[in-house]
């Protein structure tokens, strides 16, 4: 075998490649554009100005244009501060809807429910004049005051009311069937020797004096008192009917000589009380 056969006959050996690593290029970032504002369309003596940094957006500018254009022709209010003068507080006051004087103010005053006074609303007028109150804020302030006075009116009318009721039921339970001639007999001696103003004083329970269960017991048991004989007063004779009644105080009214025609006996009041409280005992029997 020639060598030249055993050279094309030997299998040939592979030959092992070694790739060679490529370096990386890194990626270059872009730079960071800088953000555009609708400022850089105007003139940089414009866009450092104070009035319009305050701006962000170009639409707050043109609202704020649009309503400097609407308060052009109207007047105009300077605001006062603490060391302005008293004048500077008039005219602003004036300008804001203060009436010339505090007679000028055109309040609803009326209501169903309480009373205002007079002089109590001419005082308000007068503070409100002073303070610079437009016609609307003192209207206002006494629409917030009525308010008050009008719930605390209808509050205190039903805890009138309501006392009434348990007084009534108290004494009904008390007195059974002699329950209205007793509370007859009780009012007219009240109504006859006690001021009105006095009966309508209400406790803090918000019960009128003259409607208290025990105010009521009390003239009630006076009146049947002088009913029996036991009380009457001074120089009164004893009476026990209705007939009685009348008796005694025809004899004090028909005695021209008497204290009850002259005003100046010394018992003269005395007397003339007496036949009224004589006369609203009969009314009540």
């Amino acid at each position: 075998m020639s060598n030249e056969q055993i050279t094309q006959e030997t299998v040939p050996v592979e030959q092992a490649t070694t790739e060679t690593a490529q370096p990386t290029t890194p990626v270059a970032t872009p730079a960071a554009q800088p953000t555009s504002s609708w400022k850089d369309s105007i003139s940089e003596d414009f866009r450092n100005d104070p009035s319009i940094e305050k701006f962000t957006e170009i639409d707050a500018l043109a609202k704020s244009y649009i309503n400097a254009t609407k308060m052009i022709g109207q007047d105009k209010i300077v605001i006062p501060t603490k060391n302005s003068s008293q004048e500077a507080w008039d005219e602003a006051y004036a300008k804001l809807g203060r009436p010339e004087s505090a007679d000028k103010y055109a309040l609803d005053v009326k209501s169903e429910v309480v009373n205002l006074d007079e002089g109590a609303i001419k005082s308000f007028t007068e503070n409100a004049h002073q303070l610079g109150l437009n016609n609307k804020q003192a209207q206002g302030i006494l629409e917030f005051y009525k308010n008050n006075m009008e719930g605390t009116a209808q509050q205190s009318k039903i805890d009138t009311e309501t006392a009434q009721a348990q007084a009534e039921q108290q004494l009904r339970q008390e007195w059974g069937r002699d329950f209205d001639g007793k509370v007859k007999q009780a009012g007219a001696l009240a109504k006859a020797n006690i001021n009105p103003e006095v009966l309508d004083m209400q406790l803090q329970d918000g019960t009128r004096i003259g409607d208290h269960p025990e105010i009521i017991k009390g003239f009630a048991k006076i009146a049947g008192m002088m009913s029996e004989d036991k009380i009457l007063g001074t120089e009164s004779e004893n009476v026990d009917t209705s007939k009685d009644i009348e008796s005694e105080i025809s004899a004090l009214s028909n005695d021209k000589n008497g204290p009850y025609w002259n005003r100046n006996h010394p018992d003269h009041d005395k007397v003339v009380q007496q036949v009224y409280t004589l006369r609203e005992m009969l009314n009540a029997k």
